[in-house]
């Protein structure tokens, strides 16, 4: 084992110490064949490209799959390109955070010659599945499972979904976007986590070596896919699971991705992963924001930053140095702190600290000049 992957297993360890036994009692009931079930539901509708019937069946299928499962459902309905179709969102209101979002999406539609069994019914039988199993286990902060339409037709859903949040002032802290993730091209049970935000591409992989049995890759990806709709308005806030481009699949966009092609116990342990990934986040402090240098007297410098908007932070963790082996940290409870002996080409990085221990899933950081 090499020492970076040594590295991110302790980390991970260190990152879920204070949640792991909830995380696993919660995704041990995931299960394959609902997730199959789902597939075989969604599969039946045929294309669910935004001009085809099936569209509007699964707009239906999804709400009524949410509201079984408890929650109160959103159909975000609009006209792309004058044809009406709608975004199904279900909220997972937060216990201490509820202002806070966190999102997990995935787009339902396919293009017009096919069902799209793995572009994108694999993606939305796997958030269908983590909707459920954490139906009845709320997170500090709020979680939003976005179901989003039109992606095959130039991300329609995904900017409708984020246009509507902007307008109203929704304080989106993190987003996780799963597409194409159920073909296999042997017998292993990989796929790539795609991401902006490397805070977050640790904890996917961590959630994935801790808690299940997916094998992960990761690719700095976004651009092209509902994530990129999350970046352009909030920032470096994106991960997610899909198969480019580590894995692709002959089946892409075809007429032949099928049913059969989908390995539904991969479709599973994406889930899960993400079932993992999402608790943490919304357990967590998110990355600070507006870290600056407000003063400087040689090596002396003030740094301040936007207090983090949680209710229940203890501390800020500040680290400097110019060799992550050597690092000076300090603890503060204020957003600002003078610090001493700080040279020209340093890092400072910054995160919060909340009264469970657990830290933030990222870290703000300013270099030196």
């Amino acid at each position: 084992m090499m020492a970076s992957e040594r590295n991110l297993r302790q980390r991970g360890h260190d990152m879920f110490e204070k949640i792991a036994e909830d995380v696993r009692n919660v995704i041990k009931t995931a299960s394959v064949n609902r997730i199959f079930g789902y597939a075989r539901d969604l599969h039946r509708f045929g294309s669910k490209y935004i001009t085809e019937p099936g569209n509007q069946k699964a707009i239906e299928y999804l709400t009524n799959t949410l509201q079984s499962f408890g929650y109160e459902v959103e159909q975000q309905w609009f006209e792309p390109r004058g044809v009406r179709s709608a975004n199904v969102i279900a909220t997972l209101p937060g216990t201490l955070h509820p202002d806070l979002v966190y999102v997990i999406s995935s787009h339902f539609d396919s293009v017009r010659r096919g069902p799209g069994a793995d572009d994108n019914t694999s993606g939305t039988t796997a958030l269908i599945e983590a909707a459920r199993i954490l139906a009845d286990h709320p997170m500090p902060a709020t979680i939003q499972f976005a179901f989003f339409t039109g992606e095959e037709a130039g991300l329609l859903g995904s900017r409708e979904f984020v246009r509507r949040a902007v307008e109203n002032k929704v304080e989106l802290l993190g987003a996780l976007n799963n597409d194409m993730v159920g073909w296999a091209n042997n017998h292993k049970l990989d796929d790539t986590i795609r991401y902006s935000n490397e805070g977050i591409r640790d904890i996917q992989h961590a959630a994935a070596f801790l808690f299940t049995d997916l094998i992960t890759y990761d690719a700095k990806y976004y651009k092209s896919t509902d994530a990129h709709a999350f970046y352009d308005a909030y920032g470096d806030i994106v991960g997610g699971i899909g198969s480019y481009p580590v894995l692709s699949s002959p089946h892409y966009h075809q007429a032949h991705d099928v049913l059969e092609i989908i390995n539904q116990t991969l479709v599973t342990e994406v889930s899960k992963t993400t079932v993992g990934t999402i608790m943490l986040m919304a357990s967590s402090p998110a990355r600070l924001k507006e870290l600056q240098i407000e003063d400087r007297d040689g090596e002396e410098i003030q740094v301040r930053w936007t207090a983090a908007p949680e209710k229940d932070i203890a501390t800020y963790l500040v680290t400097y140095g110019s060799d992550s082996d050597h690092l000076r940290s300090v603890f503060v409870q204020d957003s600002r702190v003078t610090l001493s002996g700080v040279k020209s080409g340093m890092v400072i990085s910054v995160k919060a600290v909340n009264t469970r221990d657990i830290s933030a899933w990222d870290w703000v950081k300013i270099i030196v000049d």
